[in-house]
């Protein structure tokens, strides 16, 4: 196992072996779907109690792509779309998820894959500065 990690792409890389040995140990077990189970419910009290609140509703997704549509759609108006690295798996793995649900994907040059906040920012202020902003997807 690499202890380089890449962030290219969820399906690049294989379970960790303490994730394989708990499938193993649970493969039989016939649980009911959709989150409904227990181990999900453990999972959801710990998160809970991370939070430091009792009250929190927690729903598990079933992957990546529905996870960062669903949290970017949360987080940004109509008018507005993502910023990520030209490589970032939003822009190039997730086939137009995110911009199927109408959110423009900004892509902005990174050597390693991260982009950094002075490039957001520059980013803003380029777009704020420009004299058409207000035709243009806000970033």
């Amino acid at each position: 196992m690499s202890d380089k990690i890449l962030f290219q792409c969820d399906y690049n890389e294989g379970a960790h072996p303490k994730v394989l040995e708990r499938l193993v140990q649970t493969n039989m077990e016939q649980t009911p779907g959709y989150s409904e189970d227990k181990y999900c419910e453990e999972a959801r009290k710990k998160i809970r109690k991370a939070c430091g609140d009792d009250s929190l509703a927690v729903h598990f997704l079933v992957g990546g792509t529905q996870t960062n549509v669903t949290v970017i759609n949360a987080a940004l108006r109509k008018h507005q779309g993502v910023l990520c690295a030209v490589t970032g798996h939003i822009n190039v793995h997730e086939t137009g998820a995110v911009e199927a649900c109408g959110h423009k994907v900004l892509g902005l040059e990174s050597p390693d894959g991260k982009i950094t906040a002075a490039q957001v920012a520059e980013t803003y202020e380029a777009h704020i500065h420009n004299d058409s902003f207000e035709h243009m997807v806000q970033p």
